[in-house]
């Protein structure tokens, strides 16, 4: 059944677009308000946050389960993986910022990527001079946009069900609302397993030759932060230029990590589909 829920999500968000109804969390900002007017402790309202809300929805999971063969747990659970997906038009933004590439605006391509991507402090470092840098972060903040918003999401929810792929939205939204707290710390522990596998797969999926030292690095380097790991490695597979490139260069490079995490994800959908048949 889950199988067929993913393959169902992924008819519906070709049908809605990337930016379905779901995705309206206004419901959710107005409960963290509430819980946060309560004054408890960090870790006591990330549980009410999220994992409240996800054995709520695992439970009436359990309950729609035998009903009708299982078609209404497959309905709700293809909606439970919308929702579960990243807010925003990934490749848009993609299209978006090689536009103002090509009309020869570079500074206008980096300060609208920087904003989409919630990278204000990236957009900061550039302007002081740390331009190697910043670049790197930015092309590390997009790859991990790019894995939040699908690969954690599809692994949680084949490895574990529908619930924890919603779980793991919640917490990311708990932790874009406020990143210094306990969401932060379970995130990364939540990331850990993902992402390297998600890094791996970007060095089959593109130039393993060039990325095989980063991978190694960043397998052995257990306290890596997800996004510094799948930047050392994607950029790798692909050959970014860095810092020094000109602009369409710069284009290109951003488009070529759009493109890996476009080969990753199919590399997924077919073992996923592969297992599927297996079973």
């Amino acid at each position: 059944m889950t199988f067929l829920a993913l393959i169902l999500a992924l008819a519906l968000r070709q049908l809605w677009g990337a930016e379905p109804w779901l995705h309206r969390d206004r419901w959710w900002y107005d409960y963290r308000e509430r819980v946060a007017a309560l004054g408890l402790l960090d870790a006591v309202q990330l549980l009410l946050l999220v994992l409240l809300p996800t054995l709520l929805l695992g439970a009436l999971l359990m309950l729609l389960a035998p009903v009708l063969f299982g078609l209404p747990w497959i309905l709700l659970a293809a909606l439970v993986l919308l929702f579960s997906f990243g807010r925003g038009d990934f490749h848009a933004r993609l299209v978006q910022y090689r536009a103002h590439c090509e009309r020869g605006n570079p500074e206008t391509a980096w300060l609208f990527l920087c904003g989409a991507l919630g990278a204000d402090d990236l957009a900061r470092a550039a302007s002081e001079g740390e331009a190697d840098d910043a670049w790197h972060g930015l092309q590390a903040r997009l790859l991990y946009d790019g894995y939040q918003r699908w690969f954690a999401v599809v692994l949680l929810f084949v490895a574990l069900g529908p619930a924890w792929a919603f779980a793991y939205r919640l917490l990311q939204l708990a932790a874009l609302r406020a990143p210094e707290r306990a969401a932060a710390s379970v995130l990364f522990v939540v990331d850990w397993i993902p992402a390297r596998l998600l890094a791996l797969t970007f060095a089959l999926a593109g130039d393993f030759m060039r990325s095989r030292d980063a991978l190694f690095a960043a397998l052995r380097d257990t306290a890596r932060a997800p996004a510094e790991l799948l930047g050392d490695v994607g950029t790798a597979a692909v050959h970014s230029a860095g810092a020094e490139a000109d602009v369409q260069t710069a284009a290109d490079d951003m488009q070529a990590l759009g493109a890996l995490l476009t080969r990753s994800a199919v590399i997924w959908v077919v073992a996923i589909a592969l297992v599927a048949i297996i079973d």
